[in-house]
């Protein structure tokens, strides 16, 4: 059958070494190799996990590729209890392997017997929502003001809260009490990293009450679990993502500062943090030799991930079936990390099968470790519990010796990704290097790291697109954390650290970037009518992302959050730019140069000119080729750039109206050598 994921009985075996029911031949395989099989949810902490974790049903609906997302089976509630389910698949289907089964009669025993995805959710509208916050009242710009009031109109569309039914066994949500908001699109539960970003929008609104819920439903999913998992459902129970609870809590601490109820939430973030501490954290030798425990992501799991099954084993069948479990693992701990996924993981910066993320110490995991101590020392102070406090802020002093000497690169001037195998760094910029700065885990009065990590980032380029600063700069991966795509997190965590620095020149960097990523999301709001969960920032003008093992969803949780965030930051200073203008850290760049001239520290070297421009689309675009006829070399090509691309040629020509359609002046050919013309108008 065409539509069917077509693998042999015992292929699938080798690639799916999960328990599943009736699959007698994995099971001796599984004990003849002695291997201890850890599903992502089981009898442990689930009575459903043989429907939505492993089994028949599940492998059945992805071999014969039911729903274009696979996703959408493990979201779909049963009509009946899991082990009626299971005895009326078994009685439909019992004596037929799944390659066996009817496609068509699979699929109506599914319409028979489960629901939608979704309908065990109702809309809400939260109990503290207004039409117009006071916050964004202040903003300046008119236009600014009626978007920040659109978005906000938003948190409506996105509130959710569980029907009373959801607290039993017919569905993979995790029951939480309180509403919450969600990402959007297909995300229609709630998830750990998104809240963050979210109750800072909502902060931003006013919403104190609806941040206090979820805060508060955090906490109901730790006392049951122990640890936050990656979202709502129970095939998130055995992975978590990027801790940043205690963070939440801070957010609505500051505004209420409600010492009751940091008591009451006080012992569920300690019980998060040792979770951290015990399960992910791992020791290493420094440079200077010593030995530091550090954090790294690292799921138990070794089976193919519920929600992209069909996805799993596929790139799993590229590999021996000896490597299949640990590429299992690898996948699910990059899905831990939040970048699901990205070069950053990959052994060799290209294929996803060579996935490495448990090899790996994270610098942002770290820095955001870091950053949990220091709140929690704050938090114990503020509680009256001095010892406690001294305990945190001890700790966090010593692990900045970490951060020092297995993340920090001399010659680099920045800190990177620790290779534990290789004991070495992983010199590439990703925007997880910023997130020391963000966290502010380095001595404040060490300037010199800071301004560092600024001359890196622009040497790379990361800070010369028009939209923001992107994923990656690794080109054609097709995995969304990687280049074009630039993501609302990431941007936040470069523009709050260079905003927290003591250093006048990058505080003003931090609102250029500020301004550039607010430029680009309401350009695309304009012309979608939509936030999005990315963005292609390579172009002039910003689109939707893509890549990845989904389409593009929008919505979008965090995205509405971090715009809420700076327009109400720069409340006073953003505006609707009439032209964007891609260059922004110029300025910035040629002073810290300046400043740092007569150090004696290596510096990495910004590259070639062509080199370095050589994964901007416009330089290698067939169109582009033909309108710079004369450029026969690629420092033409790059020159030509300069003004089909960007440059000051391009802005004015925009900013005056000289023609009334924008594409007729860089559709233009130039009379003249790119470089005499780039002369000549400079």
């Amino acid at each position: 059958m065409n539509s069917m994921l077509v693998f042999g009985t015992c292929v699938l075996h080798l690639a799916y070494a999960g328990s599943l029911n009736g699959l007698t031949d994995t099971a001796e395989q599984t004990r003849n190799k002695e291997v201890q099989i850890v599903n992502v949810c089981d009898e442990t902490n689930s009575k459903n996990s043989f429907i939505y974790c492993y089994g028949r049903i599940l492998e059945a609906v992805n071999v014969h590729n039911i729903y274009s997302d696979s996703k959408t089976f493990v979201d779909m509630p049963m009509k009946l209890s899991p082990n009626e389910t299971l005895t009326l698949f078994n009685a439909r289907f019992g004596n037929q392997t799944v390659e066996e089964i009817n496609r068509d009669e699979l699929k109506a025993f599914l319409d028979e017997y489960f629901t939608e995805p979704g309908t065990e959710l109702e809309a809400c509208t939260p109990i503290d929502w207004v039409r117009e916050p006071p916050h964004l009242m202040r903003i300046v710009d008119p236009d600014l003001r009626n978007w920040a009031l659109q978005l906000n109109a938003i948190w409506v569309r996105l509130c959710r809260k569980m029907k009373g039914e959801v607290n039993g066994d017919r569905h993979s949500l995790i029951y939480v009490p309180n509403e919450f908001i969600v990402p959007g699109g297909r995300f229609r539960e709630f998830y750990y990293w998104d809240a963050y970003w979210i109750v800072k929008g909502l902060v931003a609104s006013g919403m104190l009450n609806t941040a206090k819920a979820m805060i508060r439903n955090f906490q109901s999913v730790i006392d049951r679990f122990g640890f936050i998992p990656n979202g709502g459902r129970v095939y998130y129970l055995r992975r978590s993502q990027p801790p940043m609870l205690t963070a939440t809590v801070y957010e609505y601490y500051e505004q209420t500062k409600d010492v009751d109820f940091l008591k009451s939430i006080l012992p569920t973030l300690m019980k998060e943090f040792e979770f951290w501490n015990d399960k992910r954290s791992v020791n290493v030798t420094g440079q200077d030799g010593q030995i530091y425990k550090v954090y790294q992501y690292r799921t138990e799991t070794n089976v193919p991930r519920p929600e992209s099954f069909r996805e799993d084993l596929k790139n799993a069948m590229k590999l021996p079936s000896s490597a299949r479990q640990k590429f299992y693992q690898d996948i699910a701990s990059a899905a831990e990390s939040g970048w699901d996924f990205s070069t950053r993981w990959f052994s060799d910066r290209k294929s996803l099968i060579t996935i490495r993320t448990t090899d790996i110490a994270p610098i942002d995991l770290n820095a955001l470790m870091c950053w949990n101590m220091d709140i929690l020392g704050y938090f114990f102070r503020c509680v009256g519990n001095i010892a406690k406090s001294k305990k945190f802020r001890y700790m966090r002093e010593e692990f900045r010796y970490a951060m020092h000497y297995v993340f920090y690169n001399e010659s680099e001037g920045a800190w990177f990704d620790y290779n534990i195998p290789s004991k070495s760094h992983s010199i590439e910029f990703y925007p997880s290097i910023v997130v020391p700065l963000f966290t502010e885990c380095y001595q404040p009065l060490n300037l010199a790291k800071s301004h560092g990590i600024v001359r890196f980032m622009n040497n790379s380029g990361a800070f010369d697109y028009p939209g923001g600063v992107p994923s990656s700069l690794t080109v054609g991966s097709n995995q969304q954390w990687d280049f074009p795509n630039g993501w609302s997190p990431l941007n936040h965590m470069i523009i709050e650290g260079l905003r927290k620095s003591d250093n006048a020149q990058m505080q003003e960097e931090a609102f250029r970037l500020a301004q550039k990523w607010v430029d680009g999301n309401y350009r695309v709001f304009k012309k979608t009518g939509h936030m999005w969960e990315k963005y292609d920032v390579s172009g002039t003008v910003p689109e939707p992302g893509a890549g990845g093992e989904y389409v593009v969803q929008e919505g979008f949780g965090w995205t509405n959050g971090v715009i809420l965030n700076l327009l109400t930051t720069y409340y006073n200073r953003l505006r609707v730019s009439p032209v964007m203008n891609g260059s922004g850290t110029n300025h910035l760049s040629r002073t810290l140069a300046m400043s740092s001239s007569s150090s004696t520290r290596s510096h990495r070297p910004r590259a070639a000119l062509s080199d370095h421009m050589a994964h901007r689309p416009c330089i290698i675009d067939e169109v582009m080729k033909s309108l710079c006829n004369s450029a026969k070399s690629r420092q033409r090509l790059f020159l030509c750039s300069f003004i089909y691309c960007s440059g000051e040629l391009l802005r004015a020509v925009n900013i005056h109206g000289i023609y009334n359609d924008s594409k007729t002046f860089v559709d233009m050919p130039m009379k003249q050598d790119p470089g005499s013309f780039h002369f000549l108008f400079n």
